[in-house]
């Protein structure tokens, strides 16, 4: 197990965008947690929404005076492969659990709970499926502990569930997007609901310099002056990237200049998206208006943040979705939206007032050529967004619950 550095983060600096309220709230249980010591747990430093939120709200703890760790669980590649399938099992997908399987399972979290000591922390956040399982083998003493799952369960292979279930008896809360994603007969009986959250202040979002933006589209490979709609995920058969392009091929024939960028991120948790984006690649063919772009392209958080904000549409075309944080990013930046209408889009995609959800590739272009033809239409779904993302998804309000769960969990 590996601890994960951050950098600093002060809460003053998130003042200018946030109601005076949410500040003094946090300020205020601040004061009543100083000096708690919590320990968060996941499966990869970098790529992902996990980490991403992980690299603000574990520096913003820190600066609310808490004693914050970040540790990512070692592991074989296969690992990885077993949980790539669980996070598909649990969201529905048919597959079988071997023993072999389990016992992979255990042993990673066997060899990483030899890094926990007893009562070192008074609250420990494990997400995800990855080390879910750690709290059967480590002797946390009397700390809390919280399982906060990113995915919709609510649906699940129930073989996989059911092992699943096993270890979740050992936690005191669990912690989901939507109550509504936990599974009847969740061995956990306190659950919250939190959603994710962006950083304002994070290259991906904040504002860019021309400078910035020049070197970004270079970077991108798009030709300035014509239309760019774009989808940025993971690639993963639920975002449904093949759906993407069957869209956007609609579109051409109406759009002739139209431009296409999907951006991917390759995670070290996530040994699946080199196949997708394979299989995406001769999907795509020779279309050279198509640029599929990941982090090993140089593509980062500047280049992402660019083609947000450039881009008349961004997608989500998610068959099954834990939050899409893209929505937001997106919406920070008031650029209109289209998202699959799954998951926690919904929290975030009102349809008709800040963009529209769809079901089918039909209905992706139905609506994204209603935004491409009428630019006051495009201004006005831009604005709305915004103005939702700065009231209910920026991370100085998921900092707020994190802290009032902690409260809950230890006073």
């Amino acid at each position: 197990m590996r601890s994960t550095q951050v950098n600093k983060k002060l809460l003053k600096d998130y003042q200018p965008f946030v109601e005076e309220e949410v500040i003094e709230s946090i300020i205020e249980l601040s004061r009543e947690l100083k000096g708690l010591r919590v320990l968060h747990v996941n499966a990869t430093s970098f790529g992902g929404g996990v980490a991403e939120i992980l690299h603000t709200l574990v520096p913003l703890m820190k600066d609310c005076g808490l004693e914050v760790d970040w540790k990512v669980i070692d592991a074989p590649p296969q690992f990885f492969d077993l949980t790539k399938r669980m996070h598909n099992a649990l969201q529905g997908k048919k597959d079988f659990l071997s023993e072999e399987d389990k016992r992979l399972f255990e042993k990673v979290a066997k060899d990483n709970a030899a890094y926990i000591g007893i009562d070192e922390y008074d609250v420990a956040v494990l997400h995800d499926p990855q080390p879910v399982g750690l709290p059967a083998f480590a002797n946390f003493g009397n700390c809390k502990l919280v399982w906060r799952c990113h995915i919709d369960t609510s649906s699940p292979n129930e073989v996989f569930w059911n092992y699943l279930n096993t270890f979740l008896s050992y936690y005191d809360a669990g912690i989901f997007t939507l109550k509504s994603y936990a599974k009847d007969g969740i061995a956990i009986d306190k659950i919250y609901d939190i959603p994710p959250s962006i950083d304002p202040l994070s290259n991906k979002n904040r504002m860019l310099s021309e400078e910035e933006m020049k070197k970004a589209m270079t970077k991108l490979g798009l030709v300035p002056g014509r239309p760019v709609i774009a989808q940025v995920s993971r690639f993963d058969p639920w975002k449904d990237p093949m759906g993407v392009v069957d869209a956007y091929r609609q579109l051409k024939r109406k759009f002739p200049d139209l431009q296409l960028l999907l951006i991917g991120s390759m995670a070290s948790d996530d040994p699946e998206g080199w196949k997708i984006y394979e299989d995406l690649l001769r999907y795509i063919g020779m279309d050279y208006d198509v640029k599929v772009l990941s982090n090993f392209h140089g593509i980062g958080d500047i280049e992402v943040n660019a083609a947000q904000r450039i881009s008349k549409v961004v997608l989500q075309k998610s068959l099954r979705e834990g939050f899409a944080l893209t929505m937001s990013e997106a919406m920070w930046k008031k650029t209109p939206v289209i998202g699959g209408n799954v998951g926690g889009i919904p929290l975030q995609v009102h349809h008709g007032v800040n963009g529209y959800l769809v079901e089918s590739v039909d209905e992706t272009v139905e609506y994204t050529k209603r935004i491409l033809e009428n630019p006051d239409l495009a201004k006005e779904l831009g604005r709305n967004g915004y103005e939702i993302v700065k009231k209910h998804f920026l991370c100085t309000r998921h900092l707020l619950q994190y802290l009032e769960l902690f409260r809950d969990l230890t006073r």
